[in-house]
């Protein structure tokens, strides 16, 4: 039967709670929710989550849904200290704000002044009750929360109660009231004061503040938590569960509008503040250039300093570049070219946060020979989505918590961790739904006893080896696509993980010594990559070897120190990347080409001409047109059958706007006419314009031609006196002699 107490002490409550409904401002701006009105609650602000043998649970609750004090928590003021400006009428026996003395009035009669006497307070006790522990994750959200069920919890085990609570108040400027509660516990004796737990695991706890004599049980409200008490000397600890917070930052678009470097700004600025914001390291996988940008200023190299402090950076391509795509068409050398300069970009920006390859995140396939170039680069962990692992991997994903292998074609394995499927809750718009029925304490509690309570039960299953050690798990926290997540959510958990040996967090690139491979049997697990992954970069690569190969012979005929051939190069380097188009890079390429025709269009070649030698030796002039405003290194070649030239190729500058005139050594082989091929080429190699064909023509040959000549006509004039003599001897023979005897002439 209710007494007219207890009858009229519920009538305070419901009266307070209408009175709250109506006051403005009530929105509590810490939790990100409003304050719920609708009933009184007790949310929970802090907690002791883990618990020693014989050790102290502390709880920390704020009451709300109680208005103008109706259970007079708040100090009250003395009777004999009115409030300020105030004076007392003396006729009414009341003070009367601002109102003057009036002492002309009639004195009517004596006046009562004696003190009203002082109400007892409300009588206000917490209840705190444990119960079995629990070994199913599903019951834990009707145990968890400020508005649970209070006969949802089965059968008790031990309880306290804790009375003249109004010692443990703390009232805000607001009107906010915070109890504080410790409970000492016990592991074999149940005793008044102290709450029993026996043995090691996940119990939950019931907490109700009642009102008045507790043999009415008046309750106010009623609120349920979970504490884990942990093995002690003798019992067995099973390994901690890491957590590791990862996010990425997508690299803005090559040709991106000022709003998409703004958005892309604006992403890469939440990844540092939840950095900063957290007290556990975080593994951000951001764009080098976006940090080199926000660091080029003192102010903002040192934010990044501060922000990043403890945290790691994982290494990545300057431009964006699928590695699986890269690989497929044998740029690996450039990709690995592009890491490091992305490294050295990230590690100037912020020197003191360290750049890490051991990590590897990704939203995009990845292929066997994509992996493989990650794992000789240095990478040790693949970290993807849950839905990337169906789609690319495999439909079933692994164990909670574990790696698995990844075969490579060398014969080795990279270990790949799937996203925790608890990220679904990290997104903002899923912590907003949740911080409307909770607090980022109670879902802290509520996911911590999840990820515990999954882990014992798996541990305990029929099918495993009891003498197995328990295996060792680490679980990826991020928004399900990677990106960066709510930290309101997680930095409750974060504080609750620093009260329990049972969870830590840890960097993602440690977590390759601390995590276990799913086995099967008494082997790993292993899982097959696709052979094809990324998008395709064949017919790219094409067009940027033949752009390369024109830019790099327009650039043979710069000055040695121009800027621009590093310019052209850097920028056909960034065009293998994934994130242009193709219909970028086709117009990215045909700006290239323009300005190296535009250098070699500028050498003008000679007309057609003859010209004459008189002699074996001589010389030649050809003259050479630069259109451009520049000097231009060209190389000249001339090449005949009949003509000599003893220099060679000549290296020649041209003058910017001017001829340059060539004088050209020549050595005729012969008299006559033969045709010159004028060659020019651009240093490199390359043939500028179309050979122009030059004649010779060579008149009045001397030298050995005319020793021939000479000779000749010796040897003639030779053989004829020598015939001649022949012949004078043989006519003398004929005669005997007898003519030219003495005797033979006439008397």
């Amino acid at each position: 039967m209710t007494t007219p107490v207890r009858m009229k002490r519920r009538a305070l409550v419901i009266a307070a709670v209408a009175i709250l409904t109506m006051l403005p401002g009530r929105g509590d701006a810490t939790l990100g929710r409003p304050a719920q009105t609708s009933a009184p609650r007790l949310e929970l602000l802090e907690q002791s989550f883990a618990i020693e043998p014989d050790g102290v649970i502390r709880l920390r609750y704020r009451l709300v849904g109680i208005a103008d004090d109706e259970l007079e928590l708040a100090p009250r003021l003395a009777v004999d200290d009115p409030p300020a400006d105030t004076t007392v009428d003396p006729t009414a026996g009341e003070a009367t704000p601002g109102a003057p003395t009036d002492t002309s009035s009639t004195d009517t009669g004596p006046t009562d002044t004696s003190e009203p006497p002082i109400p007892e307070p409300i009588a206000l006790t917490f209840e705190v009750t444990n119960y079995p522990p629990l070994n199913d994750s599903a019951d834990v959200d009707r145990v968890v929360g400020s508005d649970v069920d209070p006969d949802s919890f089965g059968q008790a085990i031990d309880g306290v109660a804790i009375a003249d609570v109004r010692d443990r108040v703390s009232v805000a400027g607001d009107g906010t009231v915070e109890f504080t509660l410790e409970i000492p516990t016990d592991v074999v004796d149940s005793v008044e004061q102290r709450m029993k737990f026996e043995s090691p695991g996940m119990y939950p706890l019931r907490v109700q503040l009642l009102i008045g004599d507790t043999d009415d049980d008046d309750v106010v409200a009623t609120a349920g938590t979970i504490v884990q008490r942990l093995p002690g000397p003798l019992e067995q600890t099973p390994p901690p569960i890491n957590l590791s917070v990862v996010t990425v930052v997508p690299a803005p678009l090559p040709r991106a509008t000022p709003s998409e470097q703004a958005s892309a700004q604006r992403a890469l600025n939440g990844a540092v503040e939840l950095a900063a914001g957290l007290d556990a390291p975080v593994t951000l996988e951001v764009p080098p250039t976006l940090v080199a940008e926000q660091a080029s200023t003192p102010v903002g190299a040192e934010r990044l300093a501060q922000a990043l402090n403890g945290d790691e950076l994982v290494s990545l391509p300057l431009a964006a570049l699928d590695v699986s795509s890269a690989v497929a068409v044998g740029r690996a050398d450039t990709y690995t070219r592009l890491v490091n300069a992305g490294e050295e970009l990230l590690t100037s920006a912020v020197p003191t946060t360290p750049v890490v390859r051991t990590v590897w995140m990704t939203d995009e396939p990845l292929s066997a020979q994509g992996a493989q170039q990650l794992r000789d680069l240095g990478t040790r962990i693949v970290i993807m989505p849950a839905a990337l692992y169906r789609d690319s991997v495999a439909p079933r994903l692994p164990e909670r918590g574990l790696f698995v292998d990844a075969e490579l074609p060398d014969g080795a394995t990279l270990p790949i961790m799937v996203v925790d499927l608890l990220s679904a809750e990290l997104t903002t718009q899923a912590a907003d739904e949740i911080l409307v029925d909770s607090t980022p304490v109670e879902w802290s509690v509520q996911t911590a006893s999840r990820i515990l309570i999954d882990r014992d039960d798996f541990d305990d299953r029929d099918d495993l080896d009891a003498n197995a050690p328990t295996a060792r798990r680490s679980l990826i926290l991020t928004a399900p696509d990677l990106a960066t997540p709510d930290g309101r959510l997680l930095g409750a958990l974060v504080e609750l993980a620093a009260t329990t040996p049972s969870l830590q967090f840890a960097a993602a690139s440690s977590l390759i010594g601390v995590t276990d491979t799913q086995q099967l049997g008494n082997s790993a697990v292993t899982v097959t990559l696709p052979q094809v992954a990324g998008p395709s970069l064949e017919q790219r690569v094409q067009l940027i070897d033949q752009t390369g190969a024109a830019m790099f012979s327009a650039a043979s005929m710069l000055a040695p120190d121009d800027p621009r051939p590093t310019v052209w190069s850097n920028d056909l380097d960034s065009l293998i990347s994934t994130a242009y188009s193709d219909d970028d890079v086709d117009e990215v390429t045909t700006a290239l080409l323009a300005e190296a025709d535009a250098l070699t269009n500028a050498v003008v070649l000679p007309e057609p001409f003859t010209f004459t030698l008189a002699g074996r030796n001589g010389t030649i002039e050809v003259r050479l047109g630069n259109t451009s405003t520049e000097p231009l290194n060209v190389v000249m070649q001339l090449d005949s059958s009949k003509v000599e030239f003893p220099d060679g190729d000549q290296a020649v500058t041209l003058r910017p706007n001017d001829e340059t005139t060539i004088v050209v050594p020549v050595e005729a082989r012969s008299n006559g006419t033969s045709p010159i091929t004028l060659t020019v080429t651009t240093p490199a190699g390359n043939t500028i314009d179309e050979p122009v064909t030059l004649t010779s023509r060579v008149t009045g040959f001397t030298g050995f031609g005319q020793l021939l000549t000479g000779g000749f006509i010796l040897v003639l004039l030779t053989w004829w006196f020598s015939h001649w003599r022949a012949k004078r001897r043989a006519a003398v023979a004929d005669d005997d002699g007898r003519d030219r005897h003495p005797t033979a002439r006439a008397v």
